[in-house]
């Protein structure tokens, strides 16, 4: 079993096999994770984010009632805006996106790799979830020159 692995941050690498695409915290593979097996800080990211968003949209809810057009006056009311803007987008990508450490590469649609100008570079997997939706993974990565060598070689990118 050949493995090709490029290193995503400083702790966890990227392992490339025949058949899975799989994250985990060492070069050697000792065991390989299972397919949405995702932590329970996934759950508690989830919670918090719903709850942001059921403040800010209390929040706007109640001061537009109260104020009414002098609303736009108060400028506190547009970061209020904004950040209920950006915490359900937040919550839109929960529900478009997944965590799980190990994908199946008979399940993925499309790879792609992007280098953003404000960031570092990502890898974009479009797959196959539980009860055939697409999902997305994006994973940061460290090296792009290591991480395109091993991603050509298997095959990922063309």
């Amino acid at each position: 079993m050949q493995v090709n692995y490029f290193r995503i941050n400083k702790k966890e690498y990227c392992h490339i096999t025949e058949d899975k695409l799989f994250i985990i915290n060492s070069k050697e593979v000792k065991r390989i994770p299972l397919e949405h097996d995702l932590s329970e800080a996934w759950g508690i990211v989830s919670v918090l984010n719903y709850l942001v968003f059921a403040f800010l949209f209390a929040y706007i809810s109640i001061s537009a009632s109260n104020y009414g057009v002098d609303f736009f006056k108060e400028p506190i009311n547009y970061g209020g805006i904004l950040l209920l803007l950006l915490s359900f987008i937040r919550i839109k990508n929960g529900f478009l996106s997944s965590n799980t450490p190990c994908i199946s590469r008979n399940k993925i649609k499309n790879v792609y790799f992007k280098t953003p100008w404000y960031s570092f570079p990502q890898l974009v997997i479009y797959f196959e979830g539980p009860e055939g939706k697409l999902l997305r993974r994006i994973i940061p990565i460290l090296n792009k020159q290591e991480a395109l060598l091993v991603l050509t070689d298997a095959g990922l990118l063309k």
